[in-house]
């Protein structure tokens, strides 16, 4: 069975694999959403829209994905009509997007993920930012602008993230929660603001949340991303968050995660992370040793 696997990955078949891969997460995606609103998933309502039009900005990167990143700047839009979108795109062949409040930041070619988020984020002008991945989209049950009303009322928390349901996958939103649960950041510089697990209505204080979330622009640029790391950037920016800021998560609320193991283009790219993770190493050694 691995060497009939291994023939469709790297083979002659990989394009019809991957043909066949995208079709059957576009029909399950199809298939979960008629059922997710069958169990009471509702877009949200026109006020629910304006207020985060008026509040909030959407950032994501996109790299040789442009068909994902063009699926989900459609997808966004039709749960939150008004809201600013902001695509940093580092592909060889520039990103080709237009529409309402909407810019594309062509950067240069594999200029990394760090680096990307770093130029939206300097163009976000709204006091809320909500960041995504170019292989997600929004589910009824994603709930960005009730995470927002979460953060209105409750001063002391700066970043709510959400779950995932992985596609073409049957791992439930408990075992993706307590794979979370696990990560207290014990060993960060500063300990967390509020306890590990710390219940805050229908949320939890966690050390490292899902890196899907919602957040106040300030807390974030004030931790910041560094763009000397091109991949990996999620266990180290909430290496720094520790302490810094307070991030929760909410595990019943998760968009849809489309990640596509059959494209070895992107995966060529994707996995050169050797170099950033020697770089971290030598980052926290440091910041240890002070």
């Amino acid at each position: 069975m691995k060497k009939v696997l291994r023939k469709l990955l790297y083979g002659r078949l990989n394009p019809l694999f991957r043909l066949v891969i995208r079709f059957l997460m576009a029909f399950e995606y199809s298939v979960l959403s008629a059922f997710w609103f069958l169990k009471g998933g509702r877009k949200p309502d026109r006020q629910s829209q304006k207020n985060m039009a008026e509040k909030v900005t959407v950032i994501f990167k996109s790299f040789e994905r442009q068909k994902f990143a063009r699926q989900l700047y459609k997808n966004i839009r039709s749960y939150y009509p008004d809201i600013k979108i902001i695509i940093a795109d580092d592909s060889e062949k520039p990103l080709e997007l237009e529409g309402e409040n909407l810019e594309v930041i062509n950067l240069p070619f594999n200029s990394g993920l760090s680096y990307g988020i770093i130029k939206a984020l300097e163009r976000v002008k709204t006091p809320y930012v909500i960041r995504l991945d170019d292989d997600e989209l929004l589910t009824p049950f994603s709930n960005f602008h009730k995470h927002l009303s979460f953060l209105e009322r409750e001063d002391r928390v700066d970043l709510v993230a959400v779950s995932f349901r992985q596609a073409l996958r049957s791992r439930s939103l408990e075992e993706t929660a307590e794979s979370f649960y696990k990560q207290d950041m014990r060993n960060a510089y500063k300990p967390l603001i509020i306890p590990h697990k710390t219940k805050i209505e229908d949320y939890f204080v966690v050390g490292k949340p899902p890196n899907i979330f919602i957040a106040r622009t300030d807390s974030l640029r004030k931790v910041g991303y560094d763009k000397n790391i091109r991949m990996i950037d999620h266990h180290e920016f909430f290496l720094r968050a520790s302490g810094e800021i307070v991030s929760c998560f909410e595990p019943c609320s998760f968009v849809y995660h489309r990640h596509d193991f059959s494209d070895m283009h992107y995966l060529k790219y994707r996995s050169d992370y050797q170099g950033d993770k020697e770089y971290i190493r030598a980052k926290i050694l440091k910041e240890l040793d002070k």
